[in-house]
């Protein structure tokens, strides 16, 4: 049986899992899934919020497993495993990116997502007055990445969704060859995402040098639309 590490993506926390955990707990497997710094149960302030520190509590965590893991990292998760992946490749059995962000070394997400022309996040993003955080326009939500949700789950959504820090988002991913670049890597490309256009999903596969690359026709959060989905495609990593 394998060890998964679930990361979740910007301006949620480890809830998004609820769907898919016990998926994979039930067939045996343990499944970690911890809210970031400043997310959920882990809150921080906002201008604490780094990708660093996101990256160090992942780490914090491998290192505590006997064995290898899985991890998975969701949109802006993706960023952060890499990054966790630089600083403890030999904890990783495989990354996963899930619509996540496989970024080249000085890449960050804002960088792709202003020149991804099938997203609508930077349309849709309202900063804080400080421009330390941002969200999602209330109104644009549901087409941004829940479109194929139900009314449950996208209310379960917004009550959760709490404003995300820039910081992580603007700062380059800092990765080597010998170390991040080892590690063996998966992608799970949503091809109705409009958060992460799918076109750049599979452009980042591609230059990231995925070992496979599964897809789902979902929008960019089947974790909540189509979770037995990403369970039979993550299980098949092990």
């Amino acid at each position: 049986m394998g060890t998964f590490v679930l990361i979740h993506g910007a301006g949620s926390g480890a809830w998004v899992w609820h769907k898919v955990a016990p998926r994979l707990e039930h067939q045996g497997h343990t499944v970690i899934t911890p809210d970031l710094p400043g997310h959920g149960r882990n809150p921080r302030p906002m201008a604490e919020i780094t990708l660093a520190r996101y990256a160090d509590s992942v780490c914090d965590i491998l290192r505590a497993q006997s064995e290898p893991v899985v991890l998975v990292g969701h949109s802006l998760g993706g960023a952060v495993i890499s990054q966790a992946a630089e600083a403890c490749p030999e904890k990783i059995q495989t990354l996963v990116y899930l619509a996540g962000y496989l970024l080249r070394n000085g890449e960050s997400p804002l960088d792709i997502s202003q020149t991804d022309s099938e997203s609508l996040m930077m349309g849709t993003a309202v900063f804080s007055d400080d421009q330390l955080s941002a969200t999602c326009q209330p109104e644009a939500l549901q087409e941004l990445g829940y479109a194929d949700c139900s009314a449950e789950d996208l209310a379960l959504v917004r009550s959760l969704i709490t404003p995300q820090a820039v910081a992580p988002l603007s700062t380059p991913v800092q990765i080597t060859a010998e170390r991040a670049g080892r590690v063996p890597k998966v992608y799970i490309l949503c091809t109705q995402d409009k958060v992460i256009g799918p076109a750049t999903q599979r452009r980042m596969a591609e230059a990231g040098g995925c070992d496979r690359l599964l897809t789902l026709d979902t929008s960019h959060n089947p974790y909540l639309s189509a979770p037995q989905a990403v369970a039979d495609c993550l299980l098949t990593v092990l």
